[in-house]
């Protein structure tokens, strides 16, 4: 590694460090393999030097050898390439973030790796098709039905009581919820009244034997053959209460099957709330909680509020959505500007009158406002699980922007970045996994079924 000048650069030196402008502002991360239009930024924002990698000098070519191997093929578009509108994309998107935070930056720079991953995949495939290189899209804006503006917008009570499926739940669910709440149910009480539901068992048995669950099946290996195929087996790794907090998380999935699509697409809203999920879960764990299924239920459900809004007032709904991609706003403001709430509150005090723990109530209502809450711990891992799906574009549920991401909840969970980078290992492809347990094809997911 060497520092040179920002003047004495040429294309294809390779940067040994992160780039920042004098003002402390991320540019570049290391790695980059520098072209013009990147010496153009750097003098742009006026960086004076630059760590980059030493070239190491090449051993001479060898004697022919039919052992040799055949040169690899001319490879097609790098990320490197798009790194540029990767880059672009990712700064109009983190308007609302301070990058100065050591989590902040590590996350842009984790978002604008996987765009400029992302382009570069495209690009490969437009390339086969003749099509020119794509660029960073933005998601369409609904249009607010006319006289969307003057629809009178109930209170978060009314609102609940509107829909006869928020009232009447699946017996299911109220005979799990009583397990959940008597200190008296066993393990069998728990496997006994989750069997008499049949797509709910066959979606928990497919969650406890995907990787999300792997490492507890591990633990108990010796007991149990490594494929869990009974619910008793299931209670006896995960456990009956937080098996039973995961059911109550996946038997309410089906209630919102019939959202306008031109609002929200469910496949791309349940992938969100399973990342979320998921990301809670390990995030709890590295804070030292014990309540992982609860964390993942409370992700997977953190924006349920929000499905009620699409549904039952979906005209203030798109006025929300257009006004947060049209202003300097996030959805969640222009949410409590709308309707004189948000999500989260309406979601919170959805999870109440269902009568779920109080715990996942709380990390439901409080997770955009910390503030709020005397104990922050629960509510932050929804928080910070939320602002890491949001900035790695996992599925959305509405939000184009990515919202602040709080120092408190940073604080209270002892984050770092290094901390981040191992929880975020390898998440996407657990998360598929689940989703595909969950919702098996791509139509189910559209629909919201079961």
């Amino acid at each position: 590694m060497v520092k040179v000048s920002v003047s004495d650069l040429s294309p294809g030196m390779e940067l040994a460090e992160d780039v920042k402008t004098p003002g402390g502002r991320f540019l570049m991360p290391r790695g980059t393999r520098l072209e013009r239009s990147h010496l153009t930024m750097l003098a742009g924002w006026g960086v004076g030097d630059v760590d980059v990698v030493v070239a190491r000098p090449k051993a001479p070519p060898g004697p022919p050898s039919a052992d040799r191997e055949t040169p690899p093929a001319p490879e097609g578009p790098k990320p490197a390439d798009f790194f540029e509108q990767a880059m672009e994309a990712a700064r109009g998107r983190f308007v609302f973030v301070d990058l100065r935070e050591e989590v902040a930056a590590t996350v842009f720079r984790l978002s604008v790796a996987r765009t400029a991953k992302r382009l570069a995949r495209a690009a490969l495939e437009a390339s086969g098709k003749g099509a020119p290189a794509p660029k960073p899209q933005a998601r369409p804006v609904p249009k607010p039905p006319a006289g969307a503006a003057a629809e009178p917008i109930p209170t978060p009570e009314d609102l609940l009581r509107e829909d006869p499926q928020l009232v009447s739940l699946p017996e299911v669910f109220t005979r799990i919820n009583e397990v959940l709440h008597d200190p008296r149910s066993s393990v069998e009480d728990a496997a006994r009244i989750i069997g008499t539901d049949a797509s709910l068992s066959a979606k928990l048995l497919k969650l406890v034997n995907s990787a999300f669950y792997r490492r507890a099946s591990r633990a108990v290996e010796k007991r149990f053959p490594a494929k869990v195929d009974s619910l008793t087996r299931a209670v006896m790794i995960v456990g009956g209460k937080q098996l039973a907090t995961l059911a109550l998380g996946v038997s309410v999935l089906p209630i919102f099957r019939d959202i306008p699509p031109e609002y929200i697409n469910m496949k791309a809203f349940w992938k969100h709330s399973i990342g979320c999920g998921m990301i809670a879960r390990a995030l709890a764990e590295h804070a030292g909680s014990s309540a992982g299924e609860s964390s993942f239920v409370a992700g997977l459900l953190h924006d349920i509020g929000r499905l009620v809004l699409y549904k039952h007032l979906p005209g203030p709904s798109g006025a929300s959505l257009r006004r947060s991609r049209e202003e300097f706003i996030t959805l969640t403001q222009a949410e409590g500007e709308i309707f004189g709430f948000d999500h989260g509150h309406l979601g919170g005090l959805l999870l109440r009158k269902w009568q779920y723990p109080a715990a996942l109530e709380k990390m439901v209502r409080y997770h955009h406002d910390l503030g709020e809450p005397l104990f922050i711990e629960e509510p932050a891992v929804i928080h910070v699980a939320d602002f890491l799906v949001n900035a790695l574009e996992i599925g959305t549920s509405g939000e184009w922007r990515v919202p602040a991401l709080l120092p408190a909840a940073v604080e209270a969970l002892s984050l770092t970045g290094t901390d981040l980078k191992k929880v975020l290992a390898g998440v996407e492809e657990r998360i598929e996994e689940v989703f595909a347990s969950f919702f098996p094809g791509d139509g189910e997911a559209l629909r919201g079924a079961p």
